[in-house]
């Protein structure tokens, strides 16, 4: 412990050497770089390793759930520049799938067939493929059936494919500017492509101006591909027959079931949108009650 008499010394030499040492001391400024030649420091570094081929790491984004466990530098859409050759073949298995697709939708309703969507991008050529492909394996493993929905800017290169590779022919449409090409085995469709034309072309977005649909089996598959179009249900009329004759009622008076139609009819008629609900096939006291619904409400 010092006495309080040798500290009054020291203090009194401190008051009058700390401000003659700040006001008249070095300028040590120098010594350590600005924020402005920090920030020029780092771009010269940046464009020194630019150009001998070292980039600078670049920042992924989170890509799903446990990311942050499992990090994984696969993009979405794949692997990138996949040749059409590589992607329509039928000696994938799944393990090639999951190990090309950082995410997958296995949730496919399709009897007796385990299917795999996974985003696709093949690349930025004009005969690319950008769109949904799905993989259909069989129980034994084995890959049954490819299907792609999507657009391309030049389909000849996948036409090619098609046609040299599994035999599609082409065949007639009555669809102005569409393209199938189809597998046949008599009246059954075994594999289709079909290509249409956007309704618009913008010479900005080259890559969009053909849609495509395919559906491509195995060779030796025996199951044909399921109807592409379901005819449309015939909808039965609301309106009730007004040409047909009423029956005879008893005493010479006109029968009041054919009143009854011919009144609901016209008020139909009057208001068509009573037609969505045929009054004339509900029994009356139902319709009674219906029209007395305020009561209840």
């Amino acid at each position: 412990m010092f006495s309080r008499a040798a500290l009054i010394p020291l203090l009194l030499a401190a008051s009058v050497g700390i401000p003659y040492v700040a006001s008249n001391g070095p300028d040590l400024s120098g010594l350590w770089p600005s924020k402005s030649e920090q920030s020029a420091n780092k771009y010269s570094d940046q464009s020194v390793g630019m150009a001998h081929g070292v980039h600078p790491p670049i920042d992924l984004p989170v890509q799903g759930p446990g990311a942050v466990l499992y990090p994984t530098t696969m993009p979405l859409e794949g692997m990138p520049s996949m040749s059409l050759h590589e992607i329509f073949r039928f000696d994938i298995s799944k393990e090639w799938v999951y190990h090309r697709w950082a995410r997958k939708s296995t949730a496919l309703a399709e009897l007796g067939l385990y299917g795999i969507r996974v985003p696709l991008v093949s690349g930025t050529k004009l005969h690319d493929l950008a769109g949904s492909l799905t993989y259909f394996f069989g129980e034994d493993g084995r890959l049954q059936r490819i299907s792609f929905v999507g657009r391309t800017g030049d389909s000849t290169q996948l036409v090619m494919l098609l046609v040299q590779r599994y035999g599609l022919v082409r065949q007639a449409t009555p669809v102005v500017g569409e393209q199938v090409f189809q597998i046949r085995r008599k009246d059954q469709v075994f594999s289709e492509m079909r290509t249409r034309p956007a309704p618009v072309l913008w010479a900005s977005t080259p890559h969009d101006s053909f849609s495509v649909e395919l559906h491509l089996q195995r060779p030796d598959v025996q199951t044909p591909l399921p109807p592409r179009n379901l005819p449309m249900p015939q909808l039965v009329s609301s309106q009730p027959p007004t040409n047909l004759p009423a029956p005879p009622a008893e005493g010479g008076q006109a029968a009041p079931a054919a009143e009854s139609v011919a009144e609901v009819a016209e008020e139909e008629t009057k208001e068509p949108w009573k037609a969505f609900f045929p009054r004339s096939r509900v029994p009356k006291p139902q319709v009674d009650s219906l029209d007395r619904r305020e009561r209840y409400w």
